[in-house]
């Protein structure tokens, strides 16, 4: 009867660990594949403009390690003058991803790859937008790997921690 009761204890701690070390809420029955919508917000600073930006896109995994990211972006640029200047971007870009346990790897694939400006609150595109287009082309290639947060049949999140140690997280809510 000791014997039995020290099994039940000793399956019951590594059941309690188990269940603190994952509470990531990663649903082992969940797949990956699927379509999601998201909105996702961020900013950043270049060539002395600050932009914020907004999108509103949809994700779709499919089997064998493709996707494809399309969003509505917009960009709110404060120029130093302390003007600003809104531009909407449609973004396509086809990817790769792959999962290994809590690690969700993801790039574009450039050659496929596409951002075109589709409005601005000025009369003609300027050098501005076409930068933003340049430097999201120039590193669309490159492997992120995010930390898998949440798998469920509803929700797909993952979060990132950038170099200088601030974190960001995308919410992809499945929608088929």
């Amino acid at each position: 009867m000791k014997k039995f009761i020290t099994i039940c204890i000793t399956v019951l701690s590594v059941v309690i660990i188990t269940a603190c070390k994952s509470g990531n809420n990663v649903d082992g029955t969940a797949k990956v594949e699927g379509s999601y919508t998201y909105e996702h917000a961020f900013n950043y600073n270049l060539n002395g403009a600050h932009l914020d930006v907004h999108e509103t896109g949809t994700m779709d995994f499919y089997p064998g390690g493709t996707a494809l990211d399309s969003a509505r972006q917009v960009y709110t640029a404060t120029l130093q003058d302390g003007t600003t200047v809104t531009y909407v971007f449609n973004y396509v870009s086809p990817s790769k991803w792959r999962l290994e346990g809590e690690d969700f790897y993801f790039a574009g694939i450039k050659e496929s790859f596409r951002m075109e400006l589709v409005e601005s609150d000025k009369e003609k595109e300027d050098e501005l937008a076409q930068e933003i287009i340049k430097v999201v082309s120039g590193s669309i290639d490159y492997e992120y790997k995010f930390h898998l947060d949440t798998l469920t049949e509803k929700k797909l999140q993952w979060s990132f921690t950038y170099r200088d140690g601030h974190s960001d997280t995308w919410e992809f809510y499945r929608v088929k």
